[in-house]
């Protein structure tokens, strides 16, 4: 069942869900012995680590944003499995202290395809254009990206997923999209304008 991407006091219920657990195990060991109190130094980087603060999402309609807090490991033009198609691979090294949301890099229709990668999902835009989400390295426990009900629309910039232990991640991109960051740049969750999609030619 998946925990709900609500928050209270800026963490998930997931993650208040783990911090329960250290301090209901703290007052288990304390009963044993009295060095137990150093497991509730767990609990501040614990909050650190869930944190998820509201962000200010810029307005920008055929922007894409990034989807979590990190760094751009590359970017480059290579074939999309997912898609089937020539795309632009932007990867990303998820900041282990980052906000502990994913949040849509665009506003459109969440569509999944059968295809290369567990764990992607699929945005498209009422235009057509179509990102994909992909985990490249770490864990997602067993999520997609998006927790969206396929066929459902979702926000630009708004929360659809947890990131967990995922430590890179990938987002494809149409050919023709217009990349605004450049490699080792830090981007923001639901803030970075990563590109701009631009308009396609009328056939």
């Amino acid at each position: 069942m998946r925990t709900s991407l609500n928050t209270i006091i800026g963490i998930p219920v997931e993650g208040w869900v783990v911090i329960a657990g250290t301090v209901a195990t703290w007052r288990l060991l304390l009963l044993v012995h009295e060095a137990a109190w150093g497991l509730l130094a767990l609990v501040p980087l614990q909050m650190l680590f869930f944190a998820d603060r509201n962000r200010a999402v810029p307005s920008k309609p055929r922007g894409v944003l990034s989807p979590v807090d990190g760094r751009i490991v590359h970017r480059r033009e290579c074939h999309d499995p997912m898609l089937d198609r020539e795309a632009i691979r932007v990867s990303i090294r998820v900041s282990l202290w980052g906000a502990y949301s994913l949040r849509s890099p665009i506003e459109g229709e969440h569509v999944r395809f059968s295809g290369v990668g567990d764990r992607s999902s699929v945005v498209r835009t009422d235009e057509g254009d179509e990102i994909v989400i992909r985990m490249r390295s770490g864990s997602l426990l067993g999520a997609l990206p998006i927790w969206t009900p396929v066929g459902d629309r979702i926000g630009q910039g708004r929360r659809c997923g947890l990131r967990r232990l995922v430590r890179e991640l990938d987002l494809y991109l149409p050919a023709n999209a217009r990349v605004e960051v450049a490699a080792d740049a830090r981007v923001r969750s639901g803030q970075t304008v990563i590109a701009t999609l631009l308009r396609k030619n009328p056939a």
